[in-house]
């Protein structure tokens, strides 16, 4: 990704030392992501939208580092989401569960960190380590378009628990392995709820979690977890997956499971993304079992990505979602949500992509 580079040196002398400050790199990036969807879902009828993030989360941040000698450097990371259809920007909250979101400049991330030889050392919003699992890096599609993994993946509000924690946790305190450690990588956190109140309530959104991966050669594969205490029900997502490149295809296995008080959603999804010239074929199948709340559920999804360039592409999903039984809770993407005992939802849509 070819980025946007401003340096700002800090050459200033220190008045009775005459030393200078280290050199600060600051990076400006973004994505910008829109496509037209149409939609249908079995008594609901259809509709036709122009959408955000059919591919990848359009965003605009700004991230740098200083170089503070014998390998140590400090880190800052600030990130927003931007709605390119109305030109708003992103939405933040705090861990606690059934807290309205807000509005945030920079609410996909916004941390600063002190890194070495020995990992990172990292504090404010960012990924919970479960989340990681969940992105192109284990599944097909990743959290975007209409075959995102999120549709099944997260989880089922129950019991007055409505969980926050399954992408984001504010006021995290968090290590990450270094690069070099032998082919595995770790990711720990823990954050605060920050309710301020004592007795029952006291440990509402307090979160920890943690993943450990390895990749090497063709294979990578990854395990994760991470538990939030709410006091309607503790909220507690964990997954695994694993790929391997096998010539053009990367096959693809992500099994999931969220646990919301006494509810349980548990999913497999089996899939590929396979190189194809300038582009990449997507496919994956998803299959949702429910205990105690919602219902089964299936999904299917075929896409592909053409690269118009190292930085833009277009691209094309068509992806269907079945409830089983009588349920009617799962959908497609931002679409239809069936109003039929047993329905269907489906979603197909056109994009282009373009990365700065």
């Amino acid at each position: 990704m070819k980025k946007l580079t401003v340096l700002f040196g800090v050459a200033a002398l220190a008045c009775a030392t005459g030393a200078a400050h280290a050199q600060t790199t600051v990076t400006v990036f973004g994505v910008a992501d829109m496509a037209y969807q149409m939609n249908t879902a079995s008594g609901a009828g259809s509709q036709n939208l122009v959408i955000n993030d059919g591919n990848t989360s359009s965003r605009f941040g700004l991230r740098g580092s200083e170089d503070l000698g014998g390998g140590l450097k400090a880190n800052f990371h600030f990130e927003g989401a931007v709605a390119l259809t109305t030109g708003a920007g992103g939405s933040t909250n705090v861990n606690n569960s059934g807290a309205n979101l807000a509005t945030g400049l920079f609410g996909r991330r916004s941390t600063v960190s002190l890194s070495g030889t020995w990992g990172e050392l990292r504090v404010g919003r960012d990924y919970v380590p479960t989340f990681n699992n969940l992105t192109t890096a284990m599944h097909p599609f990743g959290t975007n378009g209409v075959g995102n993994a999120g549709q099944l993946f997260y989880p089922v509000a129950a019991g007055g628990t409505t969980a926050r924690t399954n992408v984001r946790a504010s006021n995290s305190i968090a290590y990450l392995l270094p690069a070099d450690s032998g082919g595995f990588n770790g990711h720990l956190m823990v954050a605060n709820g920050q309710t301020g109140t004592t007795g029952a309530t006291a440990d509402n959104g307090n979160y920890v979690g943690g993943r450990l991966g390895y990749a090497a050669g063709p294979l990578a594969l990854a395990v994760a977890t991470g538990t939030t205490k709410y006091s309607t029900g503790n909220y507690t997502q964990s997954n695994f997956g694993v790929n391997y490149k096998f010539g053009p295809a990367k096959l693809m296995y992500l099994y999931g499971k969220n646990e919301v008080g006494a509810t349980n959603t548990s999913v497999n999804m089996i899939g590929t993304q396979y190189e194809l010239g300038s582009g990449q074929i997507r496919a994956a199948y998803t299959m949702l079992k429910a205990e105690k709340v919602a219902n089964d559920a299936s999904q299917w999804t075929i896409g592909y990505v053409h690269n118009l360039s190292k930085r833009t592409a277009l691209y094309g999903n068509y992806s269907v979602v079945t409830n089983d039984g009588v349920g009617k809770t799962f959908t497609v993407g931002d679409g239809l949500t069936p109003t039929d005992a047993g329905g269907n939802a489906t979603g197909a849509q056109l994009g282009i992509r373009h990365s700065f």
